[in-house]
């Protein structure tokens, strides 16, 4: 057995940047064929750009906004077009409001959900078509997060959606276990990307976290991708329905109540 998934066809949403992106790079150095899926179309043009650079047919970008039916179905069909089958799908685009849920507009609440939720629901759909009609045993990871298990202040919406994503990971993994396809998550804990550095940088909040965490350090995008890669091989082939915290053991201590932190800064 080997941790390649050579020639495998990996789609990642939210891949243009951070954690999804962190993601690519591992699976295109696994030799693996990887279609990045991004709604911010500056950003995936620069990333495939790069890419492509050093893996010459093996990138495709793709503009999507993943809580829109019709573009995830246009999204999975450009895919198949490009590389003829789905073997791995990375559900990582995910957003957060911030507010206290009694002062969170409607809108904020459902865009949270849309997307993080509804979001992983089409792809996930769409992209099991594929895998049925073809016999494939594929892989489906998703990117959960420590607040799938864990509460903290002024993220009601993504707690939410987070923790629906795990309960919707054990229920796929449920449905599509007789069909050889596994369904995974992944929660990360704190983790630093040019879009989170900033804050977990803020005065206190920096403290706070490494206070909760008894590795003593931030994660990195790095550190997700490698246990992606794990679940995408044959390594997990019998590994389904599982949530795979990695957090440097912040789910063993609790969060901190951040959101108070963050506006005693702004004040």
């Amino acid at each position: 057995m080997s941790l390649s998934i050579k020639d495998k066809v990996a789609l990642i949403t939210g891949g243009a940047r951070g954690i999804g992106l962190g993601i690519a790079k591992a699976f295109l150095a696994a030799e693996a064929k990887v279609a990045i899926c991004d709604n911010n179309q500056d950003q995936l043009k620069n990333t495939t750009q790069g890419l492509k650079a050093n893996y010459s047919g093996r990138v495709q970008g793709i503009i999507v906004d993943v809580s829109v039916e019709n573009e995830v179905r246009n999204m999975v069909t450009k895919v198949v077009r490009k590389f003829g089958t789905i073997d791995i799908l990375v559900n990582n685009a995910g957003i957060s409001g911030m507010n206290y849920f009694w002062e969170m507009p409607v809108e904020e609440w459902d865009n949270v959900l849309d997307v993080n939720l509804k979001g992983t629901f089409l792809c996930t759909k769409e992209a099991v078509k594929v895998m049925l009609q073809r016999g494939t045993r594929g892989k489906i990871i998703n990117i959960a997060s420590v607040n799938s298990a864990m509460p903290t202040t002024g993220i009601a919406a993504y707690c939410a959606s987070k923790g629906g994503l795990s309960m919707f990971t054990r229920a796929a993994a449920l449905e599509l276990g007789p069909h050889g396809i596994t369904v995974n998550a992944i929660g990360p804990g704190a983790t630093m990307t040019p879009l989170t550095e900033g804050f977990y940088n803020l005065p206190g909040l920096k403290e706070a976290f490494l206070d909760h965490t008894p590795m003593g350090r931030f994660g990195y995008p790095e550190d997700i991708a490698k246990v992606a890669l794990f679940l995408a091989s044959e390594y997990a082939d019998w590994v389904t329905g599982q949530i795979i915290y990695v957090d440097g053991g912040q789910s063993l201590m609790g969060l901190p109540r951040y959101y108070e932190g963050l506006k005693a800064v702004q004040v």
